[in-house]
């Protein structure tokens, strides 16, 4: 009788799960909930029309790669390079491949799987203006109506908080498609141009897809946010050293603003029946911005909890699941002090990583499955005088308790 009374509960919601935004982190958990052979009702909330060419997810290459994304892998590259007065920097790893991601291709992946399962649903063009807690349920106000579930993810981003202890990663990038060959295939260009200006710490970044084809940004770790009109003016002057007397057509434009703090909204969320994911939910990398492969642990952690739990005890489970490890989050904190406390010193310190750390070891630490040794090995190549002053300076604020 009593397993007959929660049957009959559960059917009076709408939905089992309401995902909100069909972002990286949204769609990564469409995708592990059909691998886990999920039968629940979900629902997907998504503000644009449908699948757009508007950004690109990149990442190395490492086992927590789920097999069913290899399958949309843009492109892959074996070297990557950095790039500060003049001089150069690579890297080469034939298994720790960089690779890219287009954020159409996953969803046109999620929208495929979808097709087939009937308790899997999506709405596009659909604000969400509100999540309730409402006793056993949370209740979705949208610009078309309200929905009930037993659970809400909301992947959406939070605003920039105006007062950080971290930096802000601005940039504004261009697609372009040359008239003649520029770019080097072969190797991608993570900090080319690497130095410190007026703004902060600029570099540009290219993701050559063919040798008149590729992405380029113009990227500044910055300690306030940095226009668009600023940024698309320090990228028109550095591509013009780029490409020199080539022609080219822009296909499509990026612009963002990343905060380069921790963030993990699920720490003192008080609705029980609603989870944080993406940047809100920390599964952003501070010190990088990078955040794909950590919204496919999330996704994971989060499908197995779904699925496994018969309980509020989902949530609880998911708030003390931290996608960034706290070793990671303290080195980043670390990293961050030392780079607000003297922005000029931001080149020396990536260009002794590249100098100095091996491709693997840098590769498993941008992807945070470094081994203790890994640590040891990085922290080394640190400029130590620095790292130790902000090592005290943090100590002293948090004796202050700020």
């Amino acid at each position: 009788m009593r397993h007959f009374e929660q049957v009959t509960k559960a059917m009076s919601y709408d939905y089992d799960l309401i995902i909100i935004g069909a972002g990286a982190a949204g769609l990564s958990l469409l995708l592990a909930l059909d691998a886990t052979e999920y039968t629940q009702s979900v629902k997907l909330i998504e503000r644009r029309s449908g699948p757009q060419n508007d950004k690109i997810w990149s990442f190395w290459n490492n086992d927590s790669v789920p097999e069913y994304l290899k399958t949309i892998i843009t492109r892959e590259w074996q070297t990557w390079e950095i790039s500060a007065d003049d001089c150069g920097y690579s890297m080469s790893h034939a298994y720790h491949r960089y690779c890219s991601i287009r954020s159409e291709s996953l969803m046109k992946l999620a929208l495929e799987k979808m097709q087939t399962k009937d308790h899997f649903d999506i709405e596009f063009d659909c604000d969400v203006m509100s999540v309730e807690s409402i006793d056993d349920h949370a209740l979705v106000t949208t610009q078309s109506g309200q929905l009930t579930a037993r659970w809400v993810v909301d992947t959406r981003p939070l605003p920039l908080k105006t007062h950080h202890n971290g930096l802000l990663q601005c940039f504004y990038g261009e697609e372009i498609v040359t008239d003649g060959e520029v770019f080097n295939p072969s190797s991608v260009k993570l900090m080319q141009q690497l130095a410190s200006s007026e703004l902060g710490i600029e570099f540009i970044y290219i993701l050559p897809f063919s040798a008149n084809h590729a992405l380029v940004e113009f990227t500044c770790f910055s300690k306030t946010v940095l226009e668009r009109t600023a940024l698309q003016a320090r990228l028109r002057t550095r591509m013009l050293e780029i490409v020199g007397s080539k022609t080219y057509k822009i296909e499509r434009e990026e612009c963002a603003v990343l905060p380069m703090y921790h963030i993990n909204e699920n720490t003192n969320n008080k609705n029980q029946h609603l989870i944080f994911a993406g940047i809100a939910g920390g599964a952003m990398r501070a010190s990088t911005g990078y955040s794909f492969l950590a919204c496919q642990r999330w996704a994971k952690q989060c499908a197995s909890e779904l699925k496994s739990k018969q309980s509020l005890s989902v949530s609880t489970a998911l708030s003390s699941f931290t996608p960034i490890g706290n070793l990671y989050q303290k080195m980043d904190r670390l990293m961050l002090t030392v780079l607000r406390n003297d922005m000029g010193i931001g080149v020396t310190i990536f260009v002794q990583m590249f100098k100095k750390v091996k491709p693997a070891r840098f590769a498993r630490f941008m992807t945070e499955q470094a081994t203790i040794f890994d640590f040891i090995c990085v922290i080394w190549a640190m400029p130590k005088r620095a790292f130790l002053r902000a090592l005290f300076s943090r100590r002293k604020r948090i004796a202050r308790g700020e």
